[in-house]
């Protein structure tokens, strides 16, 4: 279905003047670069999409930079900036690279809309060194708004027939998925605002679990 709609994809994923197109409202590169300080770390972006992140990375002095997606949206300029790019489904393929390779590992807004999240974890982890940083994000499923909706009508609003969002990370998943392989170091919340009418008018709400639209979590892989 993802690949069957390339132009579409590509199209949303377009680089362009004005448009902000780094996730967590751009704050994704001060969180990568404040835990991933060496430049001659090897990166792998997984569902790099049109580049962004790959390209205000590189922008700011980083050479090893990997990625891969489930075909090739890459804004024209962004593929030479990487040492190497490859498509795949991470749902079922095993990534094509040596256990133990990359320092690092980006998934930005991507393991919501993974069919298989548990393979891709595996194989996250089996890729990175241990001692590697794996940094991701989601949309946050414990909102306020998730909260209510869910209990009204035993739904997740960003997790409907209208989006492309099938895989949920609650708590406990999170722990079962993750903490196997990884220890956690931070969990953070990015972009407050409550999307219901009057209420959606308010300003300057606390970036946490209850009200900020995306999570994201940075986590080391454990020593064998």
């Amino acid at each position: 279905e993802i690949r069957a709609n390339k132009d579409l994809i590509k199209e949303k994923f377009e680089l362009r003047p004005g448009k902000r197109i780094l996730v967590l409202k751009g704050k994704n590169v001060g969180i990568f670069q404040e835990f991933v300080p060496d430049l001659q770390a090897k990166i792998l972006d997984v569902g790099i999409g049109s580049g962004a992140f790959a390209q205000a990375i590189s922008e700011r002095g980083y050479v090893n930079i990997f990625g891969c997606d489930i075909d090739e949206y890459m804004a024209e300029g962004v593929k030479s900036k990487l040492k190497e790019f490859r498509t795949l489904d991470i749902s079922f393929d095993p990534l094509p690279w040596p256990d133990n390779f990359f320092d690092a590992l980006t998934a930005w807004d991507v393991l919501e809309h993974v069919e298989n999240p548990y393979h891709a974890v595996r194989e996250f982890q089996r890729v990175l060194k241990p001692g590697g940083i794996f940094i991701f994000s989601v949309p946050n499923v414990f909102h306020i708004v998730s909260r209510l909706v869910f209990l009204k009508r035993g739904l997740f609003p960003r997790w409907n027939e209208s989006n492309n969002h099938i895989s949920i990370i609650p708590r406990g998943i999170f722990e079962k998925m993750f903490l196997k392989y990884f220890a956690l170091i931070k969990e953070g919340y990015v972009y407050s605002k409550i999307h219901l009418p009057l209420l959606n008018k308010i300003k300057f709400l606390p970036e946490n679990q209850w009200f900020s639209d995306w999570v994201y979590y940075v986590l080391v892989k454990k020593q064998p």
